[in-house]
């Protein structure tokens, strides 16, 4: 049995809600992943293994620069893409996002590449990751709710 009621556009639906949503996740993520641990490291002289929060990496981490790990700067493009995101520019979102994904990953490649005094990661590291995919799946989630019209 057919409904009589039309279908709407997809063009015509307030998606607003759903952005504000994966802007306000993928932030929440973000703050939570700054007070967990992120970083195992050892310590010097044979003293053990350390943990490193992330707020302490974020504060510290455009040194890596100089080391040639440059997965902090998904930090700032984090940032971009949730600008865009919010601002409906969908595809600028899914790229800047999706190039801010790239860069955190391959921080975690870089580190253990350098630096052997890094052990592994901890939970706050696998939430920052999770805070930087948030908003290119949203993006490209919203994009194809546009393009089916």
């Amino acid at each position: 049995m057919a409904s009589s009621i039309p279908a709407r556009s997809v063009r015509g639906v307030d998606d607003s809600t759903a952005r504000l949503w994966a802007c306000g996740v993928s932030i929440g993520l973000y703050v939570i992943a700054c007070f967990m641990p992120a970083l195992i490291t050892r310590t010097p002289h044979g003293g053990g293994d350390s943990v490193v929060n992330g707020a302490f990496l974020l504060l510290i981490g455009s040194t890596a620069v100089v080391s040639g790990n440059f997965g902090w700067f998904a930090n700032p493009l984090l940032a971009v893409a949730i600008v865009m995101l919010a601002l409906r520019a969908d595809r600028k979102a899914l790229w800047w996002g999706g190039t801010a994904c790239v860069l955190g990953l391959s921080s975690i490649v870089r580190m253990h590449s350098y630096n052997s005094d890094v052990r592994g990661t901890a939970i706050g590291f696998y939430v920052w990751m999770a805070s930087l995919l948030v908003v290119p799946v949203a993006a490209s989630l919203l994009s194809q709710r546009d393009t089916r019209s």
